[in-house]
């Protein structure tokens, strides 16, 4: 179909022609997956064997009462007055002639063991680990003695399937919330051992006597969840339609409808994938939504199958919510039938009008972002505009995955948003309607575009929600990857004005959560109001790929790169900066007539074999560089390995007049590889000048501090290794060099003596997937069996050791004030590629994702990811 870009004519709102909706029969009735088989009310009578146990004199008896499907003319005890081991509470019995038949063994831990037969100590111990019942306290070291009921299943073989929650009132215990009839035992309160004893006949007898699975058609649905979070994600999965689709005749309602939506979304798929990629789910916290975790790169195909899956997942989550509405928050997999699992989810499909009344809830938040420490952003600004709508976006609880990225410009007003409009894939392929199942899969690509029209809307009102001062804003979906923003499908420009009088009182009125919108995209167009469009729909009633409405001039003119970028800075952030323009800021653009790449290569290559040679030709190089290569009058060279070691000069210079000059990358390295051969040659005192003359030209530069500190430790000097790293710490800022500077100087002081310091500093070591990670842990063990310790102390006693002696807390809190101050200036400021990696330092000193989703904002914008790194390069990004 043809692509319509447009403004509306004053006659009226058109849209792009799109096929007729179906009539309301439309959607096709399937067979209805079979039922599970309801267990008997009573379960078949079977004859107890075993020996028959005659208890002495009268014997203390407590007989139970009849429990749902109980056999007739059975009944069942619990007497503790046949000999048990040490912390028995009794045994679940039947009356025989004589006597009884033991059926199972109590332990006051409550556990509940089938046995036919009295037990002594050394048979219980035979029993560990096999029991068939078990409560398992929330928390061990609470005084609220509530927990979890579960009956070992192959379902669930190492934590078992839960059947129910109680609370243990001393020697007694009630139920709480139970997935089965408890019958009598349902209500008040009962003495421990009769209540296990139902327990254990309810969940394993019974089921037994009627061929049933013990755990079958039990469960919760968290427990589900862990598993897909904890195992390999394709086992996970697979159980799940294993229990409720191979089983489906003992399934619970829930365990069917889960089996079902991973079955439709194509979850045989996943096995293949996540063989040929990195791939897990994890829960969000706040929104509790699962979110894959897999390379951005990845094949549009596989993409498809693994958000599809999530999608399904996500459906699961809705129905656990609705269950656990029902059941005191256990969400067992028997509180809800089918058919009220389509419903929540239908229910959670259509409350755009909650979402909106979410986002308007954030118009007076105070945002806790706009200040970090003694920085802080101006109100309205750029900074305070992109992590306000971040924050709102973080909030929404939505059905599928929310992916975007923002620009704006508070100076002109406009803002542009680009997010992951969902595929088709990830909808629903059944419904239930009229009291049966039925086949949907030719209404997921009208439901995927109404979905992304009205989340684009969603979008609109974050951003002037966002923004007091954003007054339009062009919203733009992609139906792929949004790091390729591949396969535009709508582009839609709105008004602030327009969209506050027109739009906003639909949503907020419950005009876009009807049901019947999702058959017929073409009806929710209109509805939005935009001020212009780009936008195709399909013979299949969804979107076409397009070409989206033009980004404003007013972005693009704050995204040319570092390196070319000869904006000049306001004098307040270039006297912070050391810097006059934007470009002086670069540090990646290798413009040397030796590139530093070439130094790399040539070490690689004859470092080892010929260290001789090697250094003569490096220290050619050197002289080469110094010669033809000066700094301009009145600036220092600067060599920095990373963005941010470029913002923290002010910490080692003596004033805001200083200006600085690139220092060449192979100049760096040079230096570099003469340390080393120095080194390897026993020559320590030329080793540590090139390792000094490293730290002049990068002061704020770890590595530099770090070849030093390695000079020293090679010479057996561990206490100028420390003092060399002591001061290193103060400018360290990068998690992988803070953590490595803590490694070598837990070492050095471990030499001097030291050995409580060289503990507190392995302490503090926060990155366990370091190549010297093995190392480590061996030093770690030595250290602790030197010490006497059992393990290392904890972060708060291991700072306040290291204050003592004053090593520094890296970061430091001076440093991360510069980060800040200069990443939220840069930012207000219209510098947003000279900030991203500072903002990347700071996530992860401040809790959440909000400046990690910033500062994919700063570095992409609303572009092809690709693009700009081409355009980082100096590449034509064609």
């Amino acid at each position: 179909m043809t692509q319509m870009n447009g403004m509306p004519p004053a006659s009226g709102f058109t849209v792009p022609p799109i096929p007729a909706v179906p009539p309301p029969a439309g959607a096709t009735p399937i067979a209805t997956p079979p039922a599970p088989v309801a267990p008997p009310a009573v379960a078949p009578a079977a004859p107890v064997t075993g020996p028959v146990y005659e208890l002495p004199g009268r014997g203390g008896m407590i007989t139970l009462e009849a429990l749902p499907g109980q056999p007739a003319g059975e009944t069942y005890a619990v007497t503790a007055a046949l000999p048990q081991p040490d912390h028995g509470l009794g045994y679940v019995v039947a009356p025989a002639a004589g006597g009884v038949h033991v059926l199972a063994w109590i332990r006051d831990d409550m556990k509940v063991f089938a046995t036919d037969h009295v037990l002594d100590d050394d048979a219980a111990r035979d029993l560990d680990g096999r029991a068939d019942v078990f409560f398992n306290a929330w928390d061990e070291d609470s005084d609220d003695e509530t927990g979890s009921m579960r009956v070992r299943s192959v379902f669930a073989p190492e934590r078992g399937v839960s059947f129910g929650e109680y609370e243990r009132h001393g020697d007694n215990v009630q139920v709480l919330a139970g997935a089965l009839d408890f019958g009598p035992y349902t209500r008040g309160s009962h003495a421990l051992p009769v209540l296990l004893a139902a327990s254990w006949l309810l969940t394993c007898r019974f089921p037994r006597l009627a061929g049933r699975t013990p755990g079958a058609g039990l469960g919760r649905i968290f427990d589900e969840f862990r598993t897909v979070t904890d195992a390999p994600v394709a086992d996970a999965i697979d159980a799940i339609v294993w229990k409720g689709a191979v089983h489906a005749d003992e399934a619970a309602p829930i365990d069917r409808f889960a089996a079902r939506e991973l079955i439709e979304a194509g979850a045989a798929a996943l096995r293949p994938v996540s063989a040929r990629e990195p791939l897990h789910y994890i829960i969000v916290g706040g929104t509790n939504l699962f979110w894959a975790v897999f390379n951005g790169a990845m094949a549009t195909e596989d993409r498809h199958v693994v958000l599809a899956v999530e999608s399904a997942l996500n459906r699961f989550a809705a129905v656990q919510r609705a269950a656990d509405a029902k059941d005191n928050d256990n969400g067992f997999v028997t509180s809800l039938s089918e058919a009220e699992c389509y419903e929540a989810v239908r229910r959670r499909d259509h409350i755009w009008s909650q979402h909106m009344a979410h986002i308007l809830d954030y118009t007076d938040v105070n945002n806790r972002f706009a200040r970090i420490n003694d920085a802080q952003a101006a109100a309205g600004g750029i900074w305070d505009t992109l992590t306000r709508f971040i924050t709102i976006g973080e909030s929404l609880v939505l059905p599928h995955r929310l992916e975007y990225r923002a620009d704006v410009n508070t100076a002109t007003g406009e803002m542009a948003v680009i997010f992951s409009a969902p595929d088709e894939t990830q909808f629903q392929s059944s419904d239930w309607r009229d009291g049966h199942l039925v086949d949907v899969r030719a209404m997921r690509a009208a439901h995927a575009a109404a979905y992304a029209l009205e989340l684009a809307g969603l979008f609109a009102q974050m951003a002037f929600t966002a923004g007091p001062h954003v007054t339009s804003v062009t919203v733009t979906g992609y139906r792929g990857s949004l790091y390729k923003t591949e396969d535009p499908v709508l582009s839609l420009a709105f008004d602030r004005a327009t969209f506050t009088a027109q739009v906003l009182p639909l949503y907020t009125n419950g005009a876009f959560d009807d049901p019947t919108l999702d058959d017929d995209p073409a009806r929710v167009m209109p509805m939005l109001r935009p001020t212009s469009f780009a936008l195709s729909f399909n013979a299949r009633r969804g979107l076409d790929v397009i070409t989206p409405l033009p980004v404003p001039q007013s972005l693009l003119a704050n995204r040319t790169p570092l390196w070319a970028d000869k904006r000049p800075l306001p004098p307040e952030l270039g006297a912070l900066l050391r810097a006059d323009t934007a470009s002086d800021l670069d540090i990646l653009h290798d413009t040397g007539s030796i590139k530093g790449s070439e130094i790399l290569d040539l070490r690689r290559d004859s470092e080892t074999d010929t260290p001789v040679g090697t250094s003569i030709e490096l220290e050619s190089i050197i002289m080469q560089i110094e010669m033809n290569e000066q700094a301009p009058a009145n600036e220092k060279p600067l060599y920095c390995e990373n963005p941010t070691q470029r913002l923290l000069v002010s910490l080692v210079d003596d004033g805001p007049h200083n200006r600085y000059w690139k220092a060449p990358d192979a100049l760096y390295n040079a230096r570099v590889g003469l340390t080393h051969i120095y080194r390897d040659d026993g020559d320590y005192a030329a080793a540590t000048a090139q390792a000094q003359a490293m730290e002049r030209m990068a002061p704020t530069c770890a590595s530099a501090y770090c070849e030093e500190a390695v000079v020293h430790a090679d010479n057996d000097d561990y206490a100028a290794a420390a003092r060399v790293l002591k001061f290193a710490l103060t400018i360290a800022v990068v998690r992988d060099d803070v953590d490595f500077l803590y490694y070598r100087l837990a070492y050095a002081l471990w030499q001097t003596g030291d050995r409580e310091s060289a503990a507190a500093c392995y302490a503090l070591r926060t990155v366990k997937s370091a190549s010297y990670e093995p190392s480590a842990r061996r030093e770690v063990a030595e250290l602790c069996a030197e010490l006497g310790w059992d393990g290392l102390p904890d972060r708060e006693k291991a700072e306040a050791r290291l204050r003592e002696i004053g090593v520094p807390i890296a970061p430091q809190a001076r440093a991360i004030d510069v980060l800040a101050t200069s990443a939220m200036q840069l930012v207000d400021m219209g510098f947003p590629c000279a900030a991203d990696a500072a903002v990347d330092i700071l996530a992860n000193s401040i809790e959440g994702d909000v400046l990690r989703f910033l500062r994919q904002c700063l570095r992409y914008g609303v572009l092809n990811a690709d693009d700009v790194l081409k355009a980082e390069r100096g590449e034509d990004a064609a």
